[in-house]
């Protein structure tokens, strides 16, 4: 029992010091490798036979790296029989990069809590420097379950930074946390009598810090058809654009303010431009800082909207000014047994209660039995708020060529999945052959 507390004391030690040099974001020049020998170790009295088996999910992964890399656990691809169950989550920093949140659920190990580990990627890494980074952040979490098992004897740890003592290097940020991105996409489609011819491109400005988030972005899509019959050609063309701003202030570990500026257009939609300005409030039910696990959010938007149109409207309008309030409440729970995301959308003219537009969304993830899951999405709105369509009837021509946007009071989208797997529940091999 004294050599099973002094070797996990060890363990916790080298954690702490590895964590305190690599400002809790382990990389790859700064991390302890793990590296099994060849001859088998003695054990202690206690230790748990066999390796740790282990149940990973969450984002997308290299799971070959993983199985390469990580030869001191057996992957097993049932949380239920699992002694660790991983869930691994993402959220995107104020450079761009991404921020890997590593829970550890232990299964069948006594006097061990959950914990989380962190990884940070920057913007500019590659897909091997990613993966490398999200690999040995999980090997640093596993360590103190593998120090209770035979496999502890296999193991060793080595420091590769410099024996001195490594000072925190201060900074000189040019760009002020200040982070840039622009993308452009394009496709073509073409046959004898159809073509079809797409692009659009986008432009991001965004600034964040602890205490303020400050982002801005542009778009403008277009989407052009053509159809050609008996020597006649039909033409489409859908193009939109938009501009949105905001500044949000973190005022506590829950409550944030901020303000939202936005202006799109739409030949689709009826629209030379829509402009709005909206102040808003958010209430998140949980601290911020365990949002990668829980999100339970309230915010309430209000403001003024500027609407000019293309064609005269079902009410008479060419241009209008209009106050507009919107209530919004968003769900996210990521646990062991699945994950739901969820969001209700409630949105009004102040001048008439009855233009109001409901919208409920959902994605559930659910975990059922051994073996099988099942996975549903739903998204139902009530529509009572198209202020901006077009007076007139509306051609054949038009509805096939999906020119103008057609009058409803509701649009429902849901899909279902099932997945269903058993046999052996060991899969450590990695056979990438033909």
């Amino acid at each position: 029992m004294i050599s099973k507390i002094f070797n996990f004391t060890i363990v916790i030690f080298l954690l702490g010091t590895f964590q305190a040099y690599a400002g809790n974001h382990p990389t790859h020049d700064d991390i302890k490798n793990i590296n099994t020998t060849i001859t088998k170790g003695v054990y202690p009295y206690g230790k748990k036979e066999g390796k740790p088996k282990v149940f990973i999910e969450g984002i997308w992964l290299d799971f070959d790296y993983m199985r390469r890399h990580l030869p001191y656990i057996d992957f097993v691809n049932d949380p239920a029989v699992a002694d660790i169950h991983i869930i691994i989550n993402n959220r995107i920093s104020g450079s761009g990069g991404q921020v890997y949140s590593i829970r550890y659920n232990n299964n069948t190990f006594e006097n061990f809590t959950e914990y989380t580990l962190s990884c940070t990627t920057a913007s500019s890494d590659t897909y091997e420097e990613r993966r490398g980074k999200i690999v040995n952040t999980i090997t640093l979490g596993l360590m103190p379950f593998a120090n209770e098992t035979e496999v502890a004897g296999n193991l060793s740890i080595r420091y590769r930074g410099e024996q001195n003592e490594i000072k925190p290097i201060v900074t000189d940020d040019p760009w002020h946390n200040w982070t840039f991105r622009g993308t452009f996409n394009g496709d073509i489609y073409m046959e004898e009598s159809r073509k079809n011819f797409n692009y659009s491109y986008n432009l991001r400005a965004d600034k964040v810090t602890e205490d303020w988030r400050i982002r801005n972005s542009g778009q403008m899509s277009v989407r052009t058809k053509e159809y050609e019959d008996d020597g006649e050609i039909y033409r489409s063309e859908n193009t939109s654009s938009y501009i949105s701003s905001s500044v949000v202030n973190s005022l506590s570990s829950r409550w944030s303010a901020g303000a939202f500026f936005g202006y799109s257009n739409s030949n689709y939609s009826n629209l030379i431009y829509s402009i709005s300005a909206k102040p808003a409030v958010e209430y998140n039910i949980f601290p911020w800082d365990i949002s990668d696990r829980k999100v339970f959010t309230i915010a309430y938007y209000i403001g003024p909207e500027w609407k000019k149109y293309y064609e005269e409207t079902i009410y008479g309008k060419f241009q209008e000014g209009l106050w507009e309030q919107t209530l919004r409440l968003d769900l996210q729970i990521v646990q062991t047994w699945g994950e739901i995301e969820a969001g209700l959308d409630a949105s009004n003219y102040l001048h008439d209660f009855s233009k109001n537009r409901i919208t409920f969304d959902s994605d559930l993830s659910v975990r059922i039995v051994r073996g099988f899951s099942v996975n549903f999405n739903l998204r139902v709105e009530n529509i009572h708020d198209q202020i901006y369509l077009a007076k007139g009837d509306v051609s054949l021509e038009d509805i096939l060529l999906n020119k103008v946007q057609l009058p409803s009071t509701f649009e429902v989208r849901a899909g279902v999945g099932v997945r269903l797997q058993f046999g052996s529940i060991y899969n450590n091999i990695v056979n990438n052959r033909l």
